[in-house]
């Protein structure tokens, strides 16, 4: 009897624990995002930067942007699809679901400055809408007589400098 109820509740577990990680691989991808996009190595690292006379930090790893996954972008007719299911699926839960949607999950694409890689961010499928974007890539900044790696940051297509990101605190002031 107690060998039974133990090869039950296994069993159970087995299940349970199946269903939860396909239902965790059937989220992490969601309104068509298929493959992560993979930030340049020069970029990757915790940033700093002043707004409104604030630190403020920026961290960038392999496959996320300050914890949001970064996707490869769809191409247009894979966007023009998801776009109109996201937009259905929008208005029937009352127009919240697309704001959810484009700051969950954001899509990225290599971007080149100066002939420094860098990438550009945009909400989950707004690629057609490209000032939208911002972009992200290393650059030389002279310092006190010396060179020093910062991470420039723009706006829009025509890539807007917004401003600059720093390795410490201590730079940003």
């Amino acid at each position: 009897m107690k060998r039974k109820l133990i090869l039950f509740l296994t069993a159970c577990s087995i299940i349970f624990s199946v269903a939860l990680i396909n239902q965790r691989k059937a989220s992490a991808a969601s309104w068509g995002a298929k493959s992560l996009y993979t930030t340049p190595k020069q970029t990757r690292g915790t940033w700093y930067y002043k707004k409104n006379g604030k630190i403020k930090k920026l961290r960038i790893t392999a496959h996320t942007f300050d914890k949001v996954k970064l996707y490869k972008m769809l191409s247009n007719k894979q966007t023009r699809k998801w776009t109109k299911k996201l937009a259905k699926a929008d208005q029937e839960s009352g127009f919240k679901l697309a704001k959810k949607v484009g700051t969950s999950q954001y899509e990225a694409d290599d971007f080149k400055f100066h002939k420094s890689a860098g990438f550009t961010i945009n909400g989950w499928l707004s690629s057609d809408n490209a000032d939208s974007g911002h972009t992200y890539v290393t650059v030389k900044k002279k310092y006190k007589g010396s060179k020093i790696k910062t991470l420039r940051v723009g706006n829009g297509a025509d890539n807007a400098f917004l401003y600059y990101c720093y390795r410490t605190k201590k730079l940003a002031k």
